[in-house]
């Protein structure tokens, strides 16, 4: 009997590179048949609450709602490592100046949003599409604004200019990782699906990250486009070694993001991180195809 999995993933080309193979059935599962819906990443955090899909992609600060259905796969985060959601503008050049000033963000429970409260704590937030906010700080709409997905690397061809990196902000003060975004896997399947599931995740990403050149012509149509000509740098910025398996580092940070954000009220407790893991050797075998294909590189 065939199994039907239903995946979520954000319309950006990280998410895009991630699933290219199994989506187009380079990697299959037996008995397994995945169905993909793509949906804006506040839609994503809004429709686990409902747990209308088996797995999907979720800001990371979002993970508290629903940790009581989902668990965290291992494979597919999205981490900043000294860089994450930049804070841009076109009239102020540094966060004192946007002090009490209107910030557009994502949506409030997104990661992007989480640390415009975290650096701006006085800032009036706007919650706005992701890829609209841009726009509205050129019209004057806007003070400033979060950028995240490919807004991060776009935003220099609308005029806008960096205030501040704000997963650099974090690095600085938490000397951590910043991890960005989640998949995360309903607790109501089978724990032995649920470790297929995220083997064959990370065999597709495996795949996408040693056949770069077919995975990118197909993951770059994604986000802003293949005209925009930041695709390729976005992927390799959130789709790397990092989201293959999920290091310690990046798990230390996860326990640090949710006990800060427990003490400032915006979480009721702090959740398990109950990770599904999948198995040793297919990583193992996934790790080892990658480092061939670099050192041949």
């Amino acid at each position: 009997m065939t199994r039907e999995i239903t995946i979520a993933y954000t319309p950006d080309s990280d998410d895009a590179f991630y699933y290219y193979a199994l989506q187009n059935n380079i990697v299959r599962v037996p008995d397994v048949k995945f169905n993909f819906e793509v949906d804006h990443i506040i839609n994503l955090n809004n429709k686990s609450l409902k747990c209308e899909y088996d797995v999907l992609a979720i800001s990371s600060v979002f993970y508290p709602q629903v940790s009581s259905d989902y668990q965290i796969l291992s494979v597919g985060t999205s981490v900043g490592r000294g860089y994450g959601p930049v804070l841009v503008s076109k009239n102020f050049k540094t966060i004192q100046e946007l002090r009490r000033k209107q910030i557009g963000i994502a949506g409030l429970p997104t990661t992007g949003g989480f640390l415009a409260q975290f650096t701006l704590p006085d800032s009036q937030l706007v919650e706005m599409q992701f890829d609209l906010i841009a726009d509205a700080i050129v019209r004057n709409e806007l003070d400033a604004g979060v950028m995240i997905h490919e807004e991060l690397l776009y935003y220099p061809q609308k005029g806008l200019h960096k205030v501040a990196d704000l997963g650099a902000v974090w690095e600085q003060k938490t000397n951590l990782p910043l991890p960005v975004g989640l998949n995360i896997i309903g607790r109501h399947l089978d724990e032995s699906l649920k470790k297929i599931i995220n083997d064959a995740i990370r065999d597709s990403l495996g795949y996408a990250l040693t056949h770069k050149e077919e995975a990118l012509a197909w993951a770059t149509s994604f986000g802003r486009g293949v005209q925009a000509d930041c695709g390729e740098e976005h992927i390799e910025m959130f789709a790397n070694i990092d989201s293959v398996m999920m290091p310690t580092d990046v798990r230390e940070a996860l326990g640090y993001l949710y006990n800060l954000m427990t003490q400032q009220g915006l979480a009721m407790t702090i959740p398990p991180l109950d990770i599904v893991d999948g198995n040793p050797d297919a990583l193992n075998r996934i790790l080892q195809l990658i480092n061939t294909k670099a050192k041949a590189a």
